[in-house]
């Protein structure tokens, strides 16, 4: 095999690691388990509400049948098992190669429209905890094979986000290989199923791409426009958007710069420093056409 012409940084481990995961089949079989263990934890509040006789007390109120758990039972555990069924879907077309986003966001809009007041407080909120869970769990996969924009949804930033949620996984994380011999090119699709770094930029975010029908083909490369690498060069990349205070800075001197000064949360986040970082990340990248190579994972084999 031929020789890579660059070395995987660090920072390009993590982010390959990151969407190995995500696009993998144990990260869509753990979804649907914390659905079906969404779907077993609420039948004993529904239990209990109907121990309680809590819809008579809805009723009595005049708040509606729609405030109901009977109403609740019905329609909302059908939206869950149809996600679930839609899950066991997608896990069938991985033994073809095929990827394809979770339904997660339009379960999520037709529960909000399906009213929790026969629960106490308490359970509200662990049912509301159970659920986020899930959909940031589906987010996940979402974002690392969504084929619907111009260029992948991740960046350097989101990645840096996710990562600091996954040390474990990253740390157990399964060696990796670049393989110059299997090359691509934004819009096409690629010759394996994985994941591809640019090839002529060594800030673009890495892409899972995959051969199974519909195809994911390569698209556009998110990477840093010109104050994405000024504050590259300023702050260091091992302290680009983690340290606050750097970052902060960075925004400050940068106040009058209508690269940020245009941005509609400008005046929130330039004294801000839990908010600086998103506000530089928010207008410090682009995206072009490029050339990828594909980064193999060599299973049992653990990273340095």
């Amino acid at each position: 095999m031929q020789s890579a012409p660059f070395e995987l940084s660090q920072s390009q481990k993590i982010q390959v690691t990151l969407l190995y995961l995500y696009a993998s089949f144990d990260y869509l079989k753990e979804l649907r388990l914390k659905l079906q263990g969404l779907m077993v934890a609420v039948d004993p509040t529904l239990d209990l509400s109907k121990m309680q006789r809590r819809n008579s007390l809805i009723t009595a109120s005049q708040r509606g049948a729609r405030e109901m758990s009977e109403n609740w039972r019905n329609d909302a555990c059908s939206i869950l098992m149809h996600f679930e069924r839609s899950v066991e879907g997608q896990m069938t077309e991985r033994a073809s190669d095929s990827f394809s986003i979770t339904i997660a966001n339009e379960c999520e809009r037709s529960l909000r429209e399906i009213s929790l007041a026969w629960m106490t407080p308490d359970e509200q909120d662990n049912f509301d905890n159970q659920f986020q869970a899930i959909s940031w769990h589906a987010r996940q996969l979402d974002d690392t094979v969504s084929q619907h924009q111009r260029a992948g949804r991740w960046d350097d930033f989101s990645l840096m986000l996710a990562a600091s949620e996954c040390k474990h996984d990253i740390d157990r994380a399964d060696s990796l290989r670049l393989r110059p011999d299997i090359l691509g090119v934004s819009g096409t699709t690629p010759a394996r199923t994985g994941v591809y770094l640019p090839l002529d930029d060594p800030y673009g975010t890495p892409q899972f791409c995959w051969t199974g029908n519909p195809q994911g083909v390569l698209l556009d490369c998110n990477t840093f426009n010109e104050l994405g690498l000024e504050a590259l060069a300023s702050i260091g990349r091992d302290d680009l958007w983690i340290n606050k205070s750097r970052m902060l800075e960075f925004a400050r001197r940068h106040a009058n710069d209508p690269r940020l000064t245009q941005d509609p949360f400008f005046d929130d986040s330039i004294s801000d420093e839990d908010l600086a970082p998103s506000l530089v990340a928010r207008n410090a990248f682009t995206n072009r056409s490029c050339r990828w190579m594909y980064v193999e994972q060599i299973h049992g084999a653990l990273k340095n």
